[in-house]
């Protein structure tokens, strides 16, 4: 039930609309019934969710726990990172977890904040948490979201970035420390990309730190099942050489890789170094749907059966060759990045600043198809 607020002298009531309005301005607000995701329908990242359902029971019961550490000076920092590659469930996840607990979500579009004119980004940054904060006091659990968190918290250190970034930075930090201090139900999230970029002191404001990474093989699989299973149950007849070809490719790749690691006498991942996919490739030239989406997004494999559907549906059949060739299409997150750090690291060197090759690291190299 929401409460009466004074707003410059005018009574103001947080309702689902009023919440929209104001805060509309700065991204996109979700009330549970507009949330399409569940969080079983994002695949793996199970030590994740388990962590964060903890995170999220306790947001619901905030005024009970607060009450409990209000002496102990121990008031808990509702915030949390995620990092990682695009497109492997950093939103998608928690907007799963804000429609199964039922809170309100803004998800805060960073070219919302940043803006030419002097002050005011800092301004925005200001405007949007102590909204939301007053909405949370009102309404209780409230999450915002800052999506590409770099954008408003990039390193100060890096001489290339000007002040009003830098001073957006500390202004960020402190808005953080007082929603702390003051003890409100209002969870702080932030996604980025690009997590190098980020101010080390960023990281210290936020308690839970979640790496989201691309998906093995194994978890390909699962997310390929997956949206087979969606166009079966949009009655779209689908080649049975699909699921024939992807278990038998699989049951060859599962072999390969027990047999390196008993060589090795320890576990190994396709995404260590090239040694497992050098093998595959040595025993099997096959070109499978695994061998083709290793460095893929669960959102780029979407967007390969999105693209397969329209030939799907004028045939009347999705077969292999369709759905194959609509993946590659679409092409891996992995490859994109990789481009744009590469980019990136060269414009460094040229002005004499440390290489991106740190970055690069965490990034798998696509096998040769």
């Amino acid at each position: 039930m929401s409460k009466k607020k004074e707003d410059n002298g005018v009574i103001i009531t947080y309702t689902d609309d009023v919440i929209k309005e104001r805060l509309g301005k700065y991204g996109a607000v979700y009330f549970s019934a507009d949330i399409k995701e569940s969080v079983e329908d994002i695949l793996g990242n199970e030590v994740k969710k388990e962590l964060l359902d903890d995170f999220f029971k306790a947001l619901m019961k905030y005024d009970e726990f607060m009450e409990q550490l209000k002496n102990t000076k121990l008031n808990p920092n509702l915030t949390v990172l995620l990092y990682g590659p695009p497109g492997t469930g950093k939103t998608s996840l928690t907007r799963g977890f804000a429609k199964k607990y039922n809170i309100p979500l803004c998800v805060v579009e960073s070219d919302r904040l940043v803006s030419p004119l002097l002050g005011d980004t800092i301004k925005n940054i200001r405007g949007v948490v102590e909204l939301a904060s007053e909405i949370s006091k009102d309404r209780g659990a409230f999450i915002l979201f800052f999506d590409e968190i770099d954008a408003i918290g990039s390193e100060r250190s890096n001489i290339h970035e000007v002040g009003e970034i830098k001073r957006a930075v500390i202004s960020f930090l402190q808005v953080i420390d007082r929603v702390n201090y003051e003890g409100v139900p209002l969870a702080i999230f932030g996604a980025t990309n690009h997590q190098h970029q980020l101010d080390s002191a960023i990281w210290r404001r936020f308690t839970f730190h979640f790496r989201f990474d691309f998906p093995n093989y194994q978890l390909r699989k699962k997310i390929i099942e997956s949206f087979l299973d969606k166009i079966k149950d949009a009655k779209i007849g689908i080649d049975n050489s699909i699921f024939t070809n992807l278990n038998s490719e699989y049951d060859e790749i599962q072999t390969i890789h027990k047999n390196l690691e008993n060589k090795l006498g320890h576990k190994i991942s396709e995404f260590d170094d090239d040694m497992l996919w050098d093998e595959i490739t040595k025993k099997h030239k096959r070109e499978g749907l695994l061998k083709l989406t290793y460095g893929y997004s669960g959102s780029d494999i979407e967007r390969g059966t999105r693209v397969a559907l329209f030939k799907a549906i004028n045939a009347e059949l999705l077969t292999h060759d369709i759905f194959y060739n609509s993946l590659r299409l679409v092409g891996g997150t992995a490859i994109h990045v990789q481009r744009q750090d590469i980019l990136s690291s060269d414009r460094n060197l040229a002005r004499g600043t440390r290489n991106s090759k740190e970055e690069r690291k965490d990034l798998p190299s696509p096998p040769e198809i």
